[in-house]
């Protein structure tokens, strides 16, 4: 799916713009995660298209209605607004009101197959238009909703913020911008099966994710999490030469050892939650465990739990099982 890697590619370009200019100045990242929903929600839409007219095609063509390459032409200037129902149906040789009445529920079945989408993506379309047009695509499931809806409120702030002269001057905190990107990537996550596939393709994007993935958890009091990486990023900056000046040091490790760091990172975790899991089952071999002992194992059993989820993240975007 060539138009997923392009979004992708472009989500490189808004996280690298992220790591050089936070904390203090992400209003611009935060615009340009605002654009990548919309252009990703009207990607969407397209590709929901054209596989609904996959399998209007292939159903007709198994009912014996589209029989031969004039049939598929006619079928296919349908789609795409060259002819009406009506001849569609003369070339289809359908006559006769319950002929006409089949093939029409059949089409219908399938929703808009001369969406705007495909034949007019030039289609001025505001946000909400969007964001409703692909609820109604997905009316249960909840979680793709509740991502819409922040995504709605954040683009009335965008608007704001690019557009009202008198908010030129508001600024976006660290974690609201942090916030704003990993919903995206969950949202490209939900709308395009093969994201994570395309993600795992490009080591950089996995580590870029994998790290702000991370940060955002560590501004959501999940201090646990921020340990591993700040010793990760000491432990590969070591080995790695980068000039300090012209970019961060955290956007040189993840741009140009994205591997190297992201698996260092791992190791970070890993060694970690073994510590843990060590002074667990010392605390479960004790013959008499007093109970500050006990409040120690819980706590502890609870940050392997809150370091856990991170490996299993990074793994994922690692491809490790």
């Amino acid at each position: 799916m060539s138009q997923l890697s392009d979004i992708i590619e472009l989500i490189r370009t808004t996280n690298e713009v992220y790591f050089i200019t936070a904390p203090e100045r992400v209003r611009a990242v935060y615009i340009l995660v605002d654009d990548l929903v919309e252009l990703s929600l009207k990607t969407y839409l397209y590709h929901y298209t054209d596989s609904q007219r996959k399998l209007c095609k292939a159903d007709l063509q198994a009912n014996g209605l589209v029989q031969n390459d004039a049939h598929a032409t006619a079928l296919d200037n349908y789609f795409n607004g060259r002819t009406d129902f009506n001849g569609l149906a003369q070339r289809l040789g359908q006559n006769g009101a319950p002929a006409l009445a089949s093939l029409q529920t059949r089409l219908n079945a399938f929703g808009d197959l001369q969406h705007w989408s495909i034949n007019k993506p030039e289609t001025r379309k505001d946000f909400d238009d969007v964001v409703n047009e692909v609820k109604r695509l997905q009316p249960t499931n909840i979680p793709l909703t509740d991502l819409l809806d922040k995504a709605f409120q954040r683009h009335s702030l965008r608007n704001k913020l690019y557009h009202d002269h008198h908010s030129t001057g508001w600024s976006i905190k660290d974690e609201k911008c942090l916030e704003a990107m990993c919903e995206l990537f969950d949202l490209l996550n939900m709308l395009f099966p093969d994201f994570l596939v395309e993600v795992k393709r490009k080591p950089t994007v996995s580590c870029q994710i994998g790290v702000l993935r991370l940060k955002f958890a560590a501004h959501q009091g999940r201090n646990e999490v921020a340990q591993p990486y700040l010793d990760a990023l000491s432990a590969i900056k070591k080995d790695h030469r980068y000039d300090v000046e012209p970019r961060s040091v955290e956007h040189s490790l993840v741009h140009t050892v994205s591997d190297r760091f992201f698996r260092a990172l791992r190791e970070e975790f890993t060694n970690k939650i073994a510590e843990l899991q060590s002074r667990v089952n010392r605390i479960g071999q004790m013959k008499v465990v007093k109970a500050e002992q006990r409040a120690e194992q819980a706590d502890k059993q609870r940050l392997m739990g809150i370091l856990q989820q991170q490996l299993n993240d990074i793994n994922t975007l690692l491809g490790i099982p």
